[in-house]
């Protein structure tokens, strides 16, 4: 087909195109900027260039086809879009997970589906003496994402969360003090848990405790409260980031914000 006769074919389409059809498009072209606005901090992004090179040139090749009339080639750029897509969401399906996550802490959700609070005081007075006796220890507090992988890595205690439990796990020369426990709700639900390890590049100063800690906040949406063997300092791991150092009372202050607990509320789970 000759140049004239795939513009002219281009007018009539857009010639013929109304209103609804104008805010359809502007409707879709609202879904892919949000899409591409979440990714674009993303820690794929040579994926996601690639991706976007393969999108742009697919849909080129289908806007020839339609106008060329190519019927044949047409429908299998189709049926390759689907296969696009489920690639799509598998590349950024970390990030998918943390979009949702975010939505999920709306406050509107957060009242419709309430959890029981984490066991702040606890964790923070077994840090605290943990620290002072420079005994590591690792305690990952689950918010949203489902930590049961992990959990199934360790083993299942299924206790009240006490700081006295706490400490007793993380005593040198027990069996489960070299992992981490994971808590879930207001239950320590178990320990000597393995987490992935970060690819970041983090002080040398910083040992397998803390690069399991920031990769379990990389990963998850989990709050990682790390006591260092070597120096007993504190650090505490969310959203990727590693805080340190910590003192009990700033602990305490961020572990609360971080679980949305009224100050007056923080013992409310201790029994």
């Amino acid at each position: 087909m000759d140049q004239p006769s795939i513009f002219s074919n281009l007018i009539s389409l857009t010639a013929g195109m109304n209103f609804r059809d104008v805010i359809d498009i502007l409707m879709v072209s609202l879904v892919f900027f949000l899409l591409f606005n979440m990714l674009r901090r993303s820690r794929s992004q040579t994926a996601l260039r690639g991706l976007l090179i393969v999108l742009s040139t697919t849909l080129v090749f289908y806007l020839v086809t339609l106008l060329a009339e190519l019927n044949a080639t047409k429908a299998l750029i189709t049926r390759l879009w689907v296969v696009i897509v489920l690639i799509f969401l598998i590349v950024f399906q970390s990030e998918f997970k943390k979009a949702l996550t975010d939505y999920g802490r709306m406050p509107i959700f957060r009242r419709l589906f309430r959890q029981e609070s984490a066991p702040i005081e606890e964790v923070v007075k077994a840090a605290a003496r943990l620290a002072e006796k420079k005994i590591g220890a690792l305690i990952c507090l689950e918010r949203e994402n489902t930590l049961r992988p992990y959990i199934e890595t360790g083993t299942v205690l299924d206790s009240l969360v006490t700081a006295e439990l706490l400490r007793t796990v993380f005593a040198m020369y027990t069996p489960l003090h070299d992992g981490a426990v994971i808590v879930r709700g207001n239950r320590m639900a178990a320990a000597g848990c393995l987490l992935p390890l970060t690819e970041q590049e983090l002080s040398k100063d910083l040992g397998t405790r803390h690069r399991a800690a920031v990769g379990m906040a990389e990963e998850t949406d989990a709050v990682v409260v790390v006591v260092s063997e070597e120096t007993g300092t504190i650090s505490l791991a969310v959203d990727g980031t590693l805080h340190r150092p910590e003192t009990p009372d700033s602990l305490r202050e961020k572990l609360l914000d971080l679980f949305e607990i009224d100050e007056e509320d923080g013992d409310g789970e201790e029994s």
